[in-house]
């Protein structure tokens, strides 16, 4: 708790917003979250995305008071907009996502490949990066899980997507990247996306991501500065 105020009186928001995240991952029905500091470096708005069985309210409150208490951090509950998963699946418009993919690189070299996906969102770029064996089955996985670890860093959360299964799939006559990814929180969301292959299955696989990612990005993205 010393610390985290510590952090605030020195205008580290990172290490506030990190903190505070920690915290309320924990919480019941919060399925993700992600935590804005102003200049200086006090918590300014929580973008938190909640189970469909819980009330928006009742997980704002919750926020409130756990951050209170294991941080010491007092946040006025207007502060905190939380997303019902109901929502941000079917009764309201997501806020747009706004990430756009802008491209990829692979290089291989004895028998390792490295791919590093390449996102776009208002002029600012964000990478991600993966590397494993370089084998067909897996290179297409590494493009998936590059474009979770380029998503994470737009989101500015480390280990909230992991990568369930990525792969291309007969459907007719056509050839369609499949992605399954889970939103990693107490209570685990599984999300699938896919997109046809074009020209490139490898840009069809980071399409394939974004197109699972799109609800849950939108909300998290919420009220992101402009």
């Amino acid at each position: 708790m010393e610390r985290t105020q510590r952090a605030a009186e020195q205008g580290d928001g990172g290490a506030v917003t990190r903190q505070a995240e920690e915290v309320i991952r924990r919480l019941r029905g919060v399925l993700s979250v992600r935590a804005e500091a102003d200049a200086q470096g006090r918590l300014e708005v929580i973008h938190v995305l909640g189970e469909a069985d819980r009330s928006p309210k009742l997980i704002a409150m919750e926020v409130a008071s756990a951050l209170a208490a294991e941080l010491g951090l007092q946040v006025d509950p207007r502060q905190i907009r939380v997303a019902g998963l109901r929502d941000a699946e079917t009764g309201v418009p997501a806020p747009q996502a706004r990430l756009k993919f802008v491209g990829l690189t692979v290089a291989s070299l004895h028998g390792t490949c490295e791919v590093k996906v390449h996102l776009e969102d208002r002029g600012l770029r964000y990478e991600g990066v993966a590397s494993g064996p370089n084998t067909t089955r897996s290179r297409l996985e590494l493009v998936a899980t590059a474009t979770l670890r380029a998503v994470e860093v737009f989101l500015r959360a480390s280990g909230l997507l992991l990568l369930d299964g990525a792969g291309v799939a007969r459907v007719g006559d056509r050839d369609v990247a499949v992605a399954v990814v889970t939103l990693a929180g107490q209570d685990e969301e599984v999300l699938s996306g896919s997109s046809v292959v074009r020209d490139d299955p490898r840009e069809a696989m980071v399409r394939a991501v974004l197109s699972a990612l799109n609800r849950p990005v939108g909300w998290l993205a919420a009220g992101r500065p402009r």
